[in-house]
């Protein structure tokens, strides 16, 4: 059981329980980084509040609201069609030969 307790103004306390091997792992990283396991945690906790906001505000928005920033830079940088698709065929390789090469997990996420 991993238990986190910082007295600090406004917060509240929350105790949770994880795996062994998650604790560890956890344990670890904030050794690596050189924080208070309190602190380490709570950062983890506030980067997923973060990411999950960023997420719902999206989900909000409609694909070509979210692609208008992203087409009006193409429109001015006067890229052509051609140029475009040469551009996210290289994007696509260069992904797919990162992917292969990335050392396969043998920890099944749904396990993390």
């Amino acid at each position: 059981m991993l238990r986190c307790t910082a007295q600090r103004t406004q917060k509240h306390d929350i105790t949770i329980s994880l795996p062994p091997e998650v604790e560890e792992s956890v344990k670890s990283q904030a050794t690596k980084e050189g924080k208070p396991l309190a602190d380490y945690v709570e950062s983890l906790v506030e980067e997923g509040s973060r990411r999950r906001d960023r997420i719902d505000l999206l989900a909000e928005k409609s694909f070509d609201e979210i692609l208008a920033p992203f087409r009006r830079n193409v429109e001015e940088s006067g890229l052509s069609d051609e140029a475009l698709d040469a551009l996210f065929t290289e994007a696509r390789s260069e992904a797919s030969r990162a992917r292969k090469q990335r050392p396969s997990c043998s920890v099944p996420v749904s396990s993390c």
